[in-house]
């Protein structure tokens, strides 16, 4: 089986393929220090038996990383590996359709646990996660690429991806060059059209309007 890792930082990478050589008999590990080379080596027509994505890479940071892999290789097994530990960002990138996300504070072990998860078709999310967020939002789930039901403006669809990717409304106004009360004002109609309060709820808005 081919596992790709993408991982900027070597000793990380050369940690995650021991980990992987223990639990996949006969893996072939193919690294890869940014996400643009990843896609290059699937695009080549490698075929890929598991994806461990590191998604704080410096040519970018955004859950769209997921659908870009999966219209390489659809069925492919992302399981994203991050320093990042805001709750939502994993929300965030499960949403886009990884199938685990998994956090570098995280004991060693855990990474071959997500390995055997994802590998085997089940979800893996960390117990913190799964305690703030509770566990059938995360066993009902199956994301598609259906469009979403409810109507946004181009720039609400922009809001409410970084509000996915775990975005802040400073971070928001700094990223789109838009005021803070502005930025508000989209926020404000996203959640009135979804009927919630708050960006926990709208996650799992998102995910059943899907």
């Amino acid at each position: 089986m081919n596992v790709l890792i993408i991982e900027d930082h070597p000793i990380v990478a050369f940690t995650l393929s021991r980990i992987v050589r223990e639990r996949i008999a006969n893996a072939e590990i193919i690294m890869a220090d940014s996400f643009g080379e990843g896609v290059s080596l699937m695009q080549q027509g490698m075929q890929v038996g598991l994806v461990m994505l590191d998604v704080n890479l410096p040519d970018t940071k955004s859950h769209h990383m997921v659908p870009a892999l999966r219209s390489i290789q659809q069925n492919v097994p992302i399981l994203v590996f991050t320093g990042n530990e805001k709750h939502t960002t994993a929300l965030g990138f499960l949403n886009a359709g990884a199938n685990g996300y998994l956090t570098k504070n995280q004991p060693i072990r855990e990474v071959g646990i997500a390995i055997q998860a994802v590998l085997s078709g089940q979800r893996y999310i960390t117990q913190d996660v799964k305690k703030i967020f509770g566990t059938e939002f995360f066993t009902s789930y199956v994301p598609n690429s259906t469009p979403l039901k409810i109507e946004l403006s181009p720039r609400e669809l922009e809001v409410l991806a970084l509000l996915l990717d775990g975005k802040q409304t400073k971070q928001i106004s700094l990223q789109l060059s838009l005021k803070l009360t502005t930025v508000s004002a989209h926020k404000a109609r996203i959640f009135d059209k979804f009927q919630v309060s708050n960006v926990i709820d709208l996650f799992k808005k998102v995910a059943l309007e899907y």
